[in-house]
């Protein structure tokens, strides 16, 4: 007998179990898998569990506001969709369904070239979402150039090139039950322990990049604050911390960490992206007061996206988004701009 899929959900914890009721063990295990044994997963979330805010009271909280303004675009909040590969294993139309969430032109989403659906079948669908491209940067310089060109064509507001991925990492999670995403997303060079598809550049990539497009270049996957400022003096536009969800390199560094610990960086210049263990409104507001532009999520709409499609992915967001402003009120927030690192304690 076919089980009726649940599709409602009022948090992300119970988004993310019937998730797991509604799709086969070895593709939810995919998704929730991290490097080796998910130490680095795992601390993305209880890092900024145990990170406190310094509520304020009598500070006009009736008319709070989250929308913001950046790369040339006013949006409803600073909550992002982070690209998550291989999005046919949980839906049919996979990445072609979750950028319908997006076609108000109200929040930002980033796709991938770890997919199967190509940019152009992303926007023959979606004219009007406002997409980000993200680039696995394997192989050679033809074919990422290709997709440089692609994102200009598709009208992309940002190129991302993630710089994390260098091999295909061990996921005991996923390894036990022998079963492999990447016959899912077979349109580009898959992440492999051959060195064939092994990211083998160095920082004069990003100079040639740069010299490709006038796009908005973001890199993504950076944790060494050496790295955040290389990428800042190489022009990148945005720089993204993030350890891939914890999935590519069990450091046992959480996101949280890098960013309370990064100072003197111009934030005029170079706007800071993050993602990694985010799950309530409050967490997001963490992220802001470290000092971060903008919020990705990863997992969460993918509960989303299984439970009941686009519509499940947009819920996801308006669930975060209606929780960050309770969350504001009750910590005396009237906007992102009051949100500094001396309202956080450790």
């Amino acid at each position: 007998m076919k089980i009726k899929k649940i599709k409602n959900f009022s948090t992300i914890n119970q988004a993310e179990r019937f998730a797991k009721k509604n799709i086969r063990k070895g593709t939810f295990d995919w998704l929730q898998a991290g490097a080796e044994n998910g130490f680095t997963r795992n601390k993305n979330i209880k890092d900024l569990e145990n990170l406190k805010i310094l509520p304020k009271v009598l500070k006009g909280i009736k008319d709070t506001k989250i929308s913001t303004n950046i790369f040339g675009f006013k949006i409803s909040s600073p909550l992002i969709l982070a690209p998550m590969g291989h999005q046919t294993q949980f839906h049919s139309r996979g990445e072609v369904e979750t950028a319908m969430a997006f076609n108000d032109q109200s929040r930002l989403a980033f796709f991938s070239t770890q997919g199967r659906m190509s940019l152009r079948d992303i926007r023959r669908k979606n004219k009007n979402a406002i997409i980000g491209w993200e680039i696995f940067p394997f192989g050679d310089k033809k074919w990422i150039e290709k997709e440089i060109k692609d994102a200009e064509k598709f009208k992309c507001f940002s190129i991302c090139f993630c710089l994390d991925a260098n091999v295909r990492s061990h996921r005991y999670q996923d390894r036990e039950i022998i079963y492999d995403a990447r016959k899912f997303g077979k349109r580009t060079n898959p992440i492999s322990p051959n060195p064939k598809y092994a990211l083998n550049y160095d920082w004069s990539f990003i100079s040639w990049v740069k010299k490709k497009t006038r796009l908005p270049i973001i890199l993504k996957g950076l944790i060494s604050h050496d790295d955040i400022f290389e990428a800042v003096k190489r022009g990148a536009d945005g720089v993204w911390i993030s350890n891939h969800g914890g999935r590519m390199f069990n450091s046992g560094i959480s996101s949280i960490e890098v960013l309370l610990e990064l100072s003197n960086l111009n934030k005029q210049k170079t706007k800071i992206l993050i993602d990694g263990g985010v799950r309530k409104g409050s967490d997001i507001i963490k992220y802001l007061c470290a000092g971060a532009d903008l919020v990705g999520i990863g997992r969460p709409p993918i509960y989303g996206l299984i439970n009941n499609g686009n519509k499940g992915v947009k819920r996801v967001f308006e669930i975060l988004e209606n929780e960050l402003i309770t969350a504001m009120k009750n910590a005396g927030f009237k906007n992102l701009a009051e949100m500094k690192k001396n309202r956080l304690k450790f």
